[in-house]
């Protein structure tokens, strides 16, 4: 895929998604399905090279919860765990053809930093829990290398009230600072410069589900467990 232009391959990601997202309003069509195609066409189209390791738990009213290093997170957990929604920043609703697709895949948008939407957010997600779905949460609010600030605990918290599963996940790629969406990254040079890489590696971990007993102890737990896959990945 990578034979075309880095820049005519960046374009062709915006239209394939659009094309997507017409495609996505006709009644007949199943969203679900549409998801995993897009998903599994833009990390071919941009060379992805994935390894998963672990079960999958595909069991509904589930969380997945783990470290957050670049939009491609998105469509490597939609090409892996079948129905997922996630959990994303305010901001991304606003993004041109993205944020549509976002809206459409049932995304729960909360502005972090505001108390009412966090609490909104909150009850979206246990309506959606409550209705069978599946959930993904980016604990540590942004996306990171580093992994130096605390994950947020919300997502714990909500599934310990909830007695609800919880399957953490740790992903890492190569080569990791490239493919990583973070400081003063800019989305359109950023995916530009991707489709400039000889290859990426990507790799994605599941480790089995898991009850919240503790959602503070809990956290800091899977927060260090997630970090472990980074250790030696700075490149």
């Amino acid at each position: 895929m990578k034979v075309l232009s880095p820049l005519t391959n960046s374009l062709g990601i915006f239209t394939e998604t659009y094309r997507y997202l017409q495609k996505s309003n006709h009644p007949e069509i199943s969203v679900d399905q549409l998801k995993i195609e897009w998903a599994q066409s833009t990390l071919a189209r941009l060379g992805v090279e994935l390894e998963v390791k672990g079960e999958i738990s595909n069991e509904k009213s589930m969380l997945y919860m783990g470290n957050h290093i670049s939009y491609l997170d998105i469509p490597l957990l939609m090409a892996t765990v079948n129905k997922i929604s996630f959990v994303a920043k305010h901001e991304i609703s606003s993004w041109p053809i993205f944020g549509e697709g976002a809206k459409k895949i049932e995304t729960v948008f909360v502005k972090r930093e505001d108390g009412d939407s966090r609490k909104s957010a909150r009850k979206a997600i246990h309506a959606a829990l409550n209705d069978g779905k599946r959930v993904a949460i980016f604990p540590s609010g942004t996306t990171c290398i580093s992994e130096k600030t605390s994950w947020r605990r919300g997502g714990f918290e909500i599934a310990q009230d909830n007695d609800i599963y919880v399957q953490p996940f740790r992903l890492s790629y190569f080569p990791l600072r490239a493919v990583a969406y973070i400081d003063q990254d800019f989305f359109p040079f950023h995916l530009y410069g991707l489709f400039g890489l000889k290859k990426i590696e990507a790799k994605i971990e599941f480790h089995e589900p898991v009850k919240i007993k503790d959602a503070v102890k809990d956290c800091e737990y899977w927060h260090h467990w997630s970090k472990e896959i980074l250790d030696g990945s700075r490149n």
